[in-house]
């Protein structure tokens, strides 16, 4: 439905987020956990921005329009406070990996 739109979430409870369309969370969503690998080393923090800034745009159903490195990292930051990235450690170089859990709501 046209207009929908998905309350994007912070591991920090605190901090004030951004609302998406969720046409564009739903590409953004697949996009992100086809570029973060499921075990560790994971990918660092820099290589993700670059790939999903890299690869967002050419998806099919992406607006180019949109910035794919904030959607990148809005979407990173989504997806840890909903359990489905974690950090491998918090020290630079950070780095990413999927969880397990792959699904529920948004």
């Amino acid at each position: 439905m046209p207009g929908d739109t998905i309350q994007l979430r912070h591991p920090d409870p605190s901090k004030k987020t951004a609302r998406m369309a969720s046409d564009a969370y739903a590409v953004a969503r697949r996009t992100v956990l086809e570029v973060v690998p499921a075990d560790a080393p994971g990918i660092t923090l820099g290589a993700y921005l670059d790939e999903v800034g890299t690869r967002l745009p050419r998806v099919k159903g992406w607006d180019p329009s949109l910035s794919a490195r904030w959607y990148a990292m809005a979407m990173k930051l989504d997806l840890e406070a909903r359990g489905e990235l974690t950090r491998v450690n918090r020290r630079p170089p950070q780095r990413l990996v999927r969880t397990r859990h792959q699904g529920g709501t948004p």
